[in-house]
C-alpha cells in the first residue's frame, strides 16, 4: 500500500465516497428478511477493491460503476490518488493499534494484461500481480489465495473462496484484505461482567455476558431516529467504535431506513462537539462474522454491465472485451471484549473470462442490551473502515 500521504483532503473525499456507498449498501442489505439479522462488512475493504477494478473499466460500464460507487463525487484526475492516500492513512507511526490493508492480484499464467493497468495497480493500491495456474491446477490456486488473506487477516479470515470457486474460466483474482486490532481507551474491568438479557425483540430475550463501566465518553442523543450516539475510542483516540442505540427494542428498522452518509457525519460531530459526559455503560460481549457474495446486491444498487458477459467493459485492464466479473465475495469478522475489540475482513473478485439534544445532567445510562448499530471510524481520514447491526448475539 501506499506509504505516504500527498494530501489528507483527498483521502478525506475518498472516505465520503466510501461512507455514501457502505450506507447505501447497508439499507439494502437490511431490506427484507435480513432487517432483523446480524450484518457485518467492511465498507472500505469494498469500495478499495471496486476502485482497483475500476482502473480498467470503460463506458457504461464504467458510468454504472461511478454512479454506484459514489466516484462521481471525486475528481476523476485524482480518484486512484484519492483512494491510495485513504489507504495510506492506515499506518501511524507508533499507533498503539493494528490496522492492516493489503491487496493482491493473482492472474492466470500467460493472461495478456496490460502493462498500465498493473503498474497503476502497484502505485496506487500496492497490489502486485502474481501468476497463477488456474487452469491446470485451480485446487492449488485456491489455496494459495486462501492462505494469503489468512496471512493478511491474522488467520480471521480462513477460507475465502470455496472448493471448486477457481475453474477454467477463471482468468483474474483481485483481491483486498482489511485487518484491525485495538484496545479500548477505557478497558472494562472483566470483574465487571456478567449475565444479563438481551432483547433480540419484544418477545423474546437470551442471556449473554454483558460489560460494564461508568465512565466519561462522548455521547449524543439524535431523536430524528429516537437513539442515543456512544463513542468506544481506543487508545490515543485515533479509531473510535460508534455504537447507535435507538431507544425502542424494535427501534432499529427506523435508523436502518434514515441511515446516510451524512446522518453518520452528524453522529460523529456532534459526538465530538459534546464536553465529554460521565455515562453508565453495559456493552455485550460479541462476535460478528459474515459472509456474502455481492453480486445481487450491486446489481440491485445498479451495477449490471460489470457482471454481464456481453456487456461488461474491462478493456482497460486487457486491451478488449474479455473478461466480466463472475462473482464479488466479501467476508468480515469482529471479535468485542472487555480488552477492546478486533474486525478482518476481505474483498475478492473472480473475473472470467440534526436536531440533537444535550444529554440530561444526570448521567444517562447507555444500555445497549437490544439491537443496534456499530461502525468503526478513522478519526484521522474520516472514514468508516467497518459497519454492521447486531441483532443477536451468539450464545
Amino acid at each position: 500500500m501506499a506509504t505516504q500521504v500527498s494530501n489528507v483532503g483527498l483521502a478525506q473525499n475518498a472516505a465520503k465516497a466510501s461512507n455514501t456507498f457502505a450506507s447505501n449498501l447497508f439499507r439494502v442489505l437490511t431490506e427484507g428478511g435480513s432487517s432483523n439479522n446480524n450484518i457485518f462488512f467492511s465498507p472500505m475493504s469494498i469500495s478499495t477493491a471496486l476502485a482497483m477494478t475500476f482502473m480498467g473499466v470503460r463506458g457504461e460500464t464504467a458510468s454504472q460503476m461511478s454512479q454506484v460507487l459514489h466516484f462521481n463525487i471525486l475528481e476523476e484526475s485524482v480518484l486512484h490518488q484519492s483512494f491510495a492516500d485513504l489507504s495510506a492513512q492506515s499506518y501511524y507511526a507508533d499507533a498503539p493499534f493494528t490496522l492492516i490493508a493489503a491487496n493482491r492480484l493473482f492472474g492466470q499464467k500467460g493472461l495478456d494484461v496490460l502493462a498500465t493497468f498493473v503498474d497503476d495497480s502497484k502505485k496506487h493500491y500496492g497490489a502486485s500481480m502474481e501468476t497463477l495456474d488456474f487452469i491446470g491446477d485451480g485446487e492449488g490456486s485456491r489455496q494459495h489465495i486462501n492462505s494469503w488473506v489468512e496471512k493478511q487477516t491474522a488467520n480471521r479470515i480462513k477460507d475465502l473462496l470455496a472448493a471448486g470457486s477457481i475453474d477454467d474460466l477463471t482468468c483474474l483474482v483481485l483481491v483486498n484484505a482489511i485487518y484491525f486490532k485495538g484496545a479500548w481507551g477505557t478497558k472494562f474491568k472483566v470483574s465487571n461482567t456478567f449475565s444479563e438479557k438481551f432483547h433480540i425483540s419484544v418477545t423474546e430475550d437470551i442471556n449473554v455476558p454483558m460489560m460494564h463501566q461508568t465512565d466519561k465518553f462522548n455521547y449524543a442523543r439524535d431523536d430524528s431516529v429516537s437513539s442515543s450516539i456512544l463513542e468506544l475510542p481506543y487508545l490515543k483516540k485515533e479509531m473510535s467504535m460508534f455504537i447507535v442505540l435507538p431507544d425502542q427494542l424494535d427501534g432499529l428498522a427506523d435508523v436502518q431506513k434514515k441511515l446516510s452518509q451524512e446522518k453518520i457525519d452528524s453522529w460523529v460531530t456532534e459526538a465530538h462537539m459534546r464536553e465529554r459526559s460521565t455515562v453508565i455503560v453495559s456493552l455485550p460481549k460479541f462476535t460478528l462474522e459474515q459472509d456474502f457474495v455481492l453480486n445481487d446486491v450491486l446489481r440491485k444498487m445498479g451495477m449490471n454491465d460489470p457482471f454481464d458477459a456481453d456487456k461488461a467493459d474491462f478493456s482497460g485492464m486487457t486491451g478488449d472485451k474479455d473478461v466480466f466479473i463472475s462473482k464479488v465475495i466479501h467476508k468480515a469478522f469482529l471479535d468485542v471484549n472487555e480488552e477492546g475489540s478486533e474486525a478482518a475482513a476481505i474483498t475478492t473478485f473472480k473475473m472470467n473470462w440534526r436536531c440533537l439534544d444535550l444529554p440530561s445532567k444526570n448521567p444517562p445510562e447507555f444500555k445497549a442490551d437490544h439491537p443496534f448499530l456499530v461502525f468503526i471510524y478513522d478519526i484521522k481520514s474520516k472514514a468508516v473502515l467497518f459497519m454492521g447491526q447486531l441483532c443477536k448475539p451468539k450464545q
